[in-house]
């Protein structure tokens, strides 16, 4: 017959990693349990020096723990607590996962060789317990969910009370969603508040990741009605909801909480400054994105070391998207390029992992391209004879965008993941940035586009979302050269999209001009490309289209000069019909050019000086070169000193955004993680 249940205490930190759900531009696990909570009584059937190494690990004094473990397995080969102590060090010191969980088995294994598989009444075997979630939550950092799930089982078998919501996640993670809802509300159903807390957690994890995006806001409200009830509220808890209510496009609702959230107690997993710039580059709100940007080092740096890697990836998106979009494609591409062959841990993130680095392709692939449009513009300026030299650099960017671009579309191939792409804001659509799924237009095709837009608009029943389906279709047509239908579209997106979509409207505002302007609807594309380039004058770069104006005439040798480099622009295209013009000032010593809209105002200018030795074709160039900086992009202060600090390239400690890493102890005796 079976061996007695025991009651086992057991540490709510180590199970932490077993349950809350936190979405923070992900879905993902949380952590807001007490601090090794009612751990094993290290007198239990412990010598004074096992007892020593296990104090130290679960007060976080990793490297001492680890050298009072190391030395004692030295001396006594079969002693499981020095095993288990390296186990935790290796885990929560170290983030070395694979390492923590060789060292936890062989602990277990020499347990069992002396005490056996099943429980008594002896205190040793709150050892067995704590081994045994220990071993649970260690398989789930590696993604092992169904050894996660069994450890959980085997605990259950043999002890009380049950670990209940904790299975909530790994069933979802394997997609068993009926059975993950089920253990949830066991867990809401239950006295103990941390059950019931990981219950209503998990239930909003697990609705968003089934599909039912109001549910899983409800749930989300409820789980944050919990949390400030009863005094528990923490980071997790404000960014799971403030997810919610991006899924339902409630953008002010999701910035005010996200606020709240970055006050909050620190998540382990997701970071609130991460969704804040990510919110405010998509309200075009440059300042306050580059702000939040500054603050994602530091917040993860106060996260313990086994998670900091955690969420490396999301910074690194955070950060290239906020470069492309302000007009540092080199930038850009240096994080991209790192984003693409050193993938996050995504045991704690529901989300399909192939959904992310689709997205890190396609930033890596517009960025190339927009290092391209900026070289072939450098090479409009440039003596005939050496711009072959420029444009066959263009054409090697244009190559590799090409594989970026193909690296998305095997990602984009299951039917499945494609078509959820295109549900900004639901788990299915990962943190697709509403102003960079159209790029999917010329990476698989309008057509293929079209069809999925069709058959994702089908199945998304969220009110406010036809706006977005509008304007993915918007482009698709434009491809195609349906202007009709783009114009169609485009106007009805525009009409219904939150001006808080700033950059997408831009882009839609640019897709509507372009429409118009081919179908000859000359006052219609005049009032687009204004709009457009009073919400983000970067679009057109991106898109890697030419805005048709005219050149002021007159000037003098210099304003000729420059004339003669904008014609060859492939920024502008120069018709004499078009809504908008380039003024021209200039003289021997200075000259200014500004893009001006059909009703005078003025959209942006680029002004030089000469220097010693300039003839008037190197002053031009260099009027022409500062007019495309200035108009083409929006206006940033941001220098290389601030790049560093956003990247953490001027760092002395280690970059966090930088390496695999195992969360060692720099030089300065800073851990600063990965």
């Amino acid at each position: 017959m079976p061996a007695p249940r025991l009651r086992a205490l057991v540490s709510r930190t180590a199970l932490s990693a077993l349950c809350c759900a936190l979405f923070a531009g992900l879905v993902a696990e949380a952590q807001d349990a007490p601090e090794w909570e009612a751990a094993p009584d290290p007198a239990a059937a412990a010598s004074a020096d096992e007892t020593a190494a296990y104090e130290l690990a679960t007060t976080g004094r990793h490297v001492k723990a680890r050298e009072t473990a190391e030395k004692l397995v030295r001396a006594h080969a079969d002693s499981y607590v020095g095993h288990f102590v390296l186990g935790l060090v290796q885990h929560y010191g170290e983030a070395n996962f694979p390492r923590a969980l060789y060292e936890e088995k062989l602990a277990l294994r020499l347990f069992e060789a002396k005490h056996g598989p099943a429980p008594g009444t002896a205190l040793p075997w709150r050892w067995h317990s704590r081994i045994i979630t220990e071993l649970a939550a260690t398989e789930g950092d590696l993604d092992h969910h169904s050894e996660k799930l069994g450890w959980l089982a085997r605990h259950n078998q043999l002890y009380d009370p049950d670990l209940i919501a904790d299975r909530a996640w790994p069933l979802m993670k394997l997609g068993r969603y009926a059975e993950a809802r089920r253990a949830a509300r066991l867990g809401v159903a239950s006295d103990d508040r941390w059950e019931r807390a990981v219950g209503l957690n998990a239930l909003c994890a697990i609705e968003f990741e089934a599909g039912d995006d109001g549910k899983s806001y409800a749930a989300c409200q409820l789980a944050l009605d919990d949390a400030r009830e009863t005094g528990s509220l923490s980071a997790v808890d404000l960014t799971n909801f403030a997810e919610a209510s991006r899924s339902m496009f409630l953008l002010d609702e999701a910035e005010q909480v996200t606020v709240e959230a970055t006050s909050a107690q620190v998540a382990w997993y997701g970071n609130p400054h991460i969704d804040l710039a990510e919110l405010y580059l998509r309200e075009a709100r440059f300042p306050e994105a580059l702000a939040a940007l500054r603050e994602i080092p530091r917040y993860r740096a106060e996260r313990p070391p086994h998670v900091r890697d955690a969420d490396r990836n999301e910074s690194r998106r955070a950060l290239s998207a906020f470069f492309l979009v302000i007009g540092r494609p080199d930038d850009a591409r240096r994080i991209t390029s790192k984003a693409l062959v050193m993938p996050d841990r995504r045991a704690h993130n529901s989300r399909d992992p192939a959904q992310d680095r689709a997205i890190s392709a396609l930033l890596d692939r517009r960025a190339l391209l927009l290092s391209a449009e900026i070289v072939e513009e450098d090479a409009a300026a440039e003596p005939f004879w050496r711009r072959p030299w420029q444009l066959g650099r263009a054409a090697l960017l244009d190559l590799e965008a090409w594989t970026s671009g193909r690296q998305a579309a095997r990602l984009l191939a299951d039917d499945r993941r494609l078509v959820g792409t295109f549900q900004i804001g639901t788990a299915r659509s990962a943190v697709m940035p509403p102003w960079l799924a159209g790029e999917l237009v010329e990476v698989l095709g309008a057509g293929v586009v079209r069809e999925a837009v069709r058959r994702a608009r089908r199945t998304d029943h969220r009110e406010r979302a036809p706006a977005y389906y509008d304007a993915f279709e918007c482009e698709a047509a434009l491809a195609q050269d349906d202007d009709a239908k783009a114009l169609e579209l485009g106007r009805r997106s525009l009409a219904a999209l939150p001006p808080a979509e700033a950059l997408l409207r831009a882009r839609v505002e640019a897709l509507v001009a372009t429409a118009a302007w081919r179908s000859g609807q000359l006052s219609a594309a005049a009032r687009a490309y204004d709009a457009a380039f009073q919400a983000d004058p970067g679009v057109f770069r991106r898109l890697g289209v030419a805005v048709p104006v005219r050149l002021s005439e007159g000037g003098g040798a210099v304003a000729e000069a420059v004339r003669a480099v904008l014609s060859r622009s492939p920024r502008l295209d120069v018709v004499e019909a078009a809504p908008l013009s380039v003024r021209i000032a200039a003289t021997s010593t200075s000259g200014r050019a500004c893009l001006v809209g059909a009703g005078g105002a003025v959209l942006g200018c680029g002004e030089a000086g000469a220097r010693s030795g300039d003839d008037a074709d190197a002053l031009a160039r260099r009027i022409a070169a500062a007019f495309h900086s200035s108009v083409f992009a929006p206006r940033v202060d941001l220098t290389q000193a601030d790049v560093g600090s956003l990247d953490g390239s001027n760092r002395v400690s280690r970059d966090p955004l930088e390496g695999i890493g195992t969360g060692g102890v720099d030089s300065e005796g800073l851990d600063d993680g990965p």
